[in-house]
């Protein structure tokens, strides 16, 4: 392997978000070398499809792995074979995320996510001990989501100081792994950020989430259409469809991890003469706030109004209403003035984003 200026591993980058983030720093670092580690779960469909753009590359490897399970070789990966691999930076994305699963295997979701991330931070704190020069250039970035503050009633915001309060097994493990993260910085001095975003969507996200599925769902209908103007497999929505979400474009929230990555690099280099990023936790979001119902609606009219010309739809032949969550989140709403000061907004707005979408699958 040639020298390369700094060498990444990139945990769960055959995922949705953590393979728009190879897909960005593959193609515009080449002096870089990223290892994505991933345990190909069902939602990257258990292959590397995702990561076709980058697979190639000669800065670019992969390894299977399940970080919860395979802590020995994950040691020999970081630790025993540091002087060969090199890896100076970790971004964690890895983790189950579907709040519906963690309901039904709640210690799944323990075991994954809060042992994977521990798993990673002790690799990392013996990495530190046994090669102490490491410590200088050693940068711990943690994927984490607004769900560990919980829910905001109409008016209230939440900022990076607010107390954690999750609702949902998955937002718990999170949580957990947050605090574990903080536990290595003061109890280790690892070097650690942690990031918190609203709902991300863009290409490639598993139709369990309520954007492509809805996608999905559409697709399917066009194909059987006009043999019936009902779906026979409707877009199910929790409740009422109350619910209220914020939005966040895949692209943006890559900028903002871009950035804060840059911003870690900076204060290693000045030496820490202020705390800006490690040890810190920064909010990303967006103003975009819609209800589930309002969601779905918007989804229909602008994809069947693409595809089949269709207008005033009759949403009962597309919408089925099904049992609420056993603990649904009314809402989230996040300040994130903290990332802004480094010069970050967002620039797709949902609205956008979702045509968007829609006009690549057409």
């Amino acid at each position: 392997m040639p020298d390369y200026d700094e060498y990444f591993l990139v945990t769960g980058g055959a995922g949705f978000i953590g393979s728009h983030f190879l897909d960005y720093f593959v193609v515009r670092y080449p002096n870089y070398h990223f290892t994505c580690i991933d345990k190909l779960n069902y939602a990257t469909n258990e292959n590397t499809n995702s990561l076709s753009k980058v697979m190639e590359s000669p800065n670019f490897n992969f390894i299977k792995m399940d970080l919860s399970a395979e802590y020995t070789v994950l040691y020999n990966f970081l630790v025993t074979e540091y002087k060969k691999n090199k890896i100076t930076n970790i971004i964690h994305f890895a983790a189950e995320s579907c709040v519906d699963r963690s309901f039904s295997n709640p210690l799944y979701f323990t075991t994954n996510n809060i042992l994977g991330t521990q798993n990673l931070l002790e690799c990392s704190r013996l990495l530190i001990l046994n090669f102490p020069d490491v410590k200088d250039h050693f940068r711990f970035i943690h994927i984490s989501t607004d769900e560990v503050y919980g829910e905001q009633h109409e008016g209230e915001t939440v900022d990076e100081t607010s107390k954690l309060n999750p609702t949902n097994p998955y937002a718990a493990t999170k949580a957990a792994c947050d605090l574990i993260l903080k536990s290595y910085y003061y109890s280790y001095k690892i070097p650690v950020t942690s990031i918190r975003s609203n709902n991300v969507y863009g290409p490639r996200q598993y139709p369990e989430k309520i954007i492509p599925m809805t996608l999905n769902k559409l697709k399917e209908y066009v194909r059987q259409y006009p043999n019936s103007e009902t779906m026979a497999h409707k877009i199910k929505i929790h409740g009422n469809g109350s619910n209220k979400r914020a939005y966040l474009h895949i692209q943006d929230f890559i900028q903002g991890i871009a950035l804060i990555w840059k911003k870690f690099k900076e204060e290693q280099a000045t030496a820490y003469a202020k705390e800006q990023v490690i040890n810190q936790t920064f909010n990303i979001g967006s103003e975009d706030e819609i209800d589930n119902l309002s969601l779905v609606k918007f989804i229909c009219d602008n994809y069947l109004s693409k595809k089949l010309s269709f207008s005033n739809l009759n949403y009962s032949n597309y919408i089925e209403f099904i049992k609420d969550r056993n603990y649904n989140d009314s809402r989230y709403s996040i300040d994130y003035n903290k990332i802004k000061q480094f010069g970050w907004k967002p620039t797709i707005d949902l609205k956008s984003g979702i045509i968007d979408l829609i006009d690549h699958l057409l």
